[in-house]
This record gives structure tokens, sequence and C-alpha cells, in this order.
């Protein structure tokens, strides 16, 4: 059995546990990785790449990663330089040091929240067009695939960044010298957004600032709701 039949069969396996609607994007991002093995995140276990445990590992990724998510405050200490700057610099009054280092572990919570938001707004206006939303980075460095279109063997790849300044040097690395486009949503400077740049040009007339809002607003209604 070829490897990329064999993979999806192991796929379609595990995802009749989990979410049979899976089993379909799934199937085409091992497609994905037959053409792109470079692209295929390495096995930290025993077996090697497109391995059986291999396989239902990027499964339960891509499962858990489009599940809802709760924004959590930061475990971390805040650090009390911080506080002890504002008060000396900033001549921020004592009494208000306290609020303003719980309102911004809160503000840390929602910003580290908007990447995933991001994604999952593009993915539900993008996959009923034939996207593939690669949740859970179970493609290295990519964001959202589209299989070749009739008579053409070249994938559409995206790589989705929340702001223009945003990416790391890892990241910009792997994506350089390779087929991956970038899109972000928002020019760091000035605060512009960049929907109608969005390189799926069939798809960004339905793209907004507005739309992306109302998307997030019924998001958290209904994680609060849970």
């Amino acid at each position: 059995m070829p490897l990329t039949e064999k993979a999806s069969a192991i796929a379609e396996t595990e995802l009749r546990k989990l979410n049979v609607k899976l089993i379909e994007p799934f199937s085409k991002i091992i497609t994905f990785y037959a053409d792109n093995p470079a692209l295929m995140p390495n096995n930290r276990g025993a077996q090697p790449n497109g391995g059986e445990e291999h396989i239902k590992s990027l499964v339960r990724i891509f499962y858990k990663a489009r599940t809802p998510i709760h924004p959590s405050k930061p475990k971390t200490v805040p650090d009390p330089m911080v506080a002890f700057i504002l008060e000396h610099y900033f001549n921020m009054p004592v009494e208000s040091l306290l609020k303003a280092s719980d309102e911004h572990q809160l503000a840390m919570a929602a910003e580290n929240m908007v990447g995933d938001l991001l994604e999952r707004y593009l993915a539900q206006n993008l996959e009923p067009t034939g996207w593939v939303w690669c949740a859970g980075s179970v493609v290295k460095s990519v964001d959202f695939i589209k299989p070749p279109l009739s008579g053409s063997e070249v994938w559409t790849v995206l790589q989705i960044k929340n702001r223009d300044n945003s990416e790391n040097s890892s990241s910009s690395a792997i994506r350089n010298g390779t087929m991956i486009e970038k899109w972000f949503r928002t020019y760091s400077r000035t605060g512009n957004t960049n929907w109608s740049n969005f390189p799926d040009k069939a798809v960004s007339p339905q793209l907004s600032e507005d739309n992306f809002q109302s998307f997030v607003k019924k998001y958290l209604i209904q994680l609060r709701s849970v």
C-alpha cells in the first residue's frame, strides 16, 4: 500500500473516533506531505516520519487545535520592576499599580488569543472554497493550504500573521526560498488593516475587520456559555 494511502487509512480510523468531518481535510494534508515531505513536522518518537504513531499524533494535534480554546491569563508572575518603573517614571499612583498589573495580565491573555481567532475566522471563510486550515501547526510554518487547481501541480501555501512585525526569524528562514506566501492582518505602525491584500481574490471581498469582530464576538459569547 503506498505511503499516502496507508497514512490516509490510519488517519481516517483515528478521526472516526474523534470527528469524522475532519477526515477529508486531513486527507488533503497527507497528500500535501507526500508532495512536500520537508514541510511535514518531524516525529519526536522512535518511529520514522509517516509511521503509524506519527500520523496518529498529528491527527490528535489537528483535532485538538480545532476545538474551542478559552483565553487564559499567563501563569508567569509579573516582574515587580514593571510596577516600580510605572511609579517612578510615569508617576502612576501606588494604589493603581495592582489594578494595572492585573489588567496587563488580562490584556496579555487577550493578545495571545488573537492569532488563533484570526485563523479560525479565515478557516470559516476559506475552507468552503477548498482551502484546509492546518490547525496545530501540522505543516511546518504553514497555516493554510489549497490543493492544485485542475491541470496544475502547484499547491497554494499560506502563512498567516496578525501584524506585519510578528514573524520570528525561524519561521522567516523556513519560508525563504519556498512557495510559502505570507499575509498579515494589520500594520504595526499605523494600525491599518490589510484585508484588501488577502492573496485569494475570490475570497477577499468577504473578509473585513467588521466581519472579523462579529466572528470573534459570537465565538467569545459561545465560550462563556459553555
